[in-house]
């Protein structure tokens, strides 16, 4: 993100200030963005059936039941037919907490290697195919990716050594990610990756926040690249050679149907839930101050009783809403350290540097400056 200049007084230097937010919130908008329970509120994170299907292919070549034990793990299979049913981010954690009991194999989402199905993407797997680049591929699936799921976010970061990380943010609500969700994941996409450049593509760098296991033979056997275990994120470091590699069916008329056909599903998945759209105003009008829920209301042309309800719902309320986004978006602007203090405060509609100061104890336990230092050492 470029330097952001001292706050500009007046209507046009604030509404500079709410679309930055808004692009800032956009392209960061994953396990840091979404889903935070506090309290008795909760925004519920989905995922696609597609998804649950591959988990049932892995399971089925292995020999396990897989029937057996989604059903033991609370998801109605039956579902799983209906294109468009999504399940909840608590039901994949119990979903890998069972499998892993039920196979007494902690390295089993590494199986997957074994057995690849692009189709888990659905309509993401046509719109990287047909991509220019693997690299331009990867930024198609970090903006469409919530067709597969909003509990999971991806982010692309450069390393110094060269290349580049695909990082990645798994939100649940009530119960802790297992790390097989994340190493499946993981080799999933990196399988995508191998199969849409109709080549191997070996890592040149993969590192999990988990502790490193007994036996690490599953990992390398699966990933194929240098292992690091107890690091700060999950993420797989690409070689610029293979990012910047042209793609065998790349088709810059299928590219953009494609693309066309994403960008339309996300918008009515956002017509369908309240939360994002509101989310969305809430972003673009904070450095004006607090947004009134009417003028919420009035924007998406219901009263505020039935803004209320259907925020409730999907499990949030416009409260809850404001106060979360101001806390993922204060996340974010104190990564940026070129962003002083008072312009956060001011971004984030607060009336002044004190209100902030307050609000990031309770978010953060902290003081926004030393907050800014404990992010800062984690990079």
């Amino acid at each position: 993100m470029p330097a952001i200049m001292e706050p500009t007084v007046g209507w046009r230097g604030r509404r500079v200030f709410a679309a930055e937010a808004s692009l800032l919130f956009e392209e960061d908008s994953g396990a840091k963005s979404r889903g935070y329970a506090t309290g008795d509120h909760m925004t519920q994170l989905t995922t696609a059936g597609t998804w649950l299907n591959g988990i049932w292919d892995m399971l089925t070549s292995i020999g396990m039941d897989p029937r057996r034990i989604f059903t033991d793990a609370g998801i109605d299979t039956d579902a799983m037919q209906d294109p468009h049913h999504r399940f909840d981010s608590d039901q994949l954690s119990m979903l890998w907490n069972v499998i892993t009991a039920a196979t007494g194999n902690e390295a089993v989402a590494l199986e997957s290697q074994e057995n690849p199905r692009p189709a888990m993407l659905d309509l993401l797997t046509y719109t990287m195919m047909t991509a220019p680049t693997m690299r331009a591929a990867l930024h198609r699936f970090i903006r469409y990716i919530r067709i597969v799921s909003d509990a999971a976010s991806f982010a692309m970061e450069a390393d110094a050594r060269g290349g580049e990380w695909l990082r990645l943010f798994i939100t649940g609500t009530s119960l802790p990610v297992p790390r097989q969700r994340f190493e499946f994941v993981l080799i999933t996409i990196l399988n995508v990756c191998r199969w849409i450049a109709g080549r191997t593509i070996n890592p040149i760098g993969i590192e999990l926040t988990h502790e490193e296991p007994g036996s690490t033979q599953a990992h390398a056997r699966a990933f194929a690249g240098p292992l690091r275990f107890s690091a700060a994120s999950n993420g797989i470091l690409f070689a610029t050679a293979d990012l910047d590699a042209p793609l065998p069916a790349s088709n810059p008329r299928l590219a953009e149907v494609h693309e066309r056909y994403a960008a339309e599903f996300l918008q009515q998945m956002d017509k369908d839930k309240l939360t994002s759209r509101v989310r969305e105003l809430i972003v673009r009008s904070l450095p004006d101050g607090d947004p009134p829920r009417a003028t919420a209301a009035a924007a998406l042309n219901i009263s505020e009783r039935t803004l209320q309800r259907r925020l409730q719902d999907e499990g949030t309320s416009f409260q809850q809403l404001l106060d979360d986004t101001r806390r993922d978006l204060a996340r974010q602007f104190l990564a940026q350290e070129q962003i002083v203090l008072g312009q956060v405060a001011f971004m984030l509609g607060f009336a002044d540097q004190s209100t902030f100061c307050r609000a990031c104890q309770r978010w953060f336990a902290t003081s926004p400056g030393q907050y800014r230092k404990q992010l800062s050492n984690q990079a």
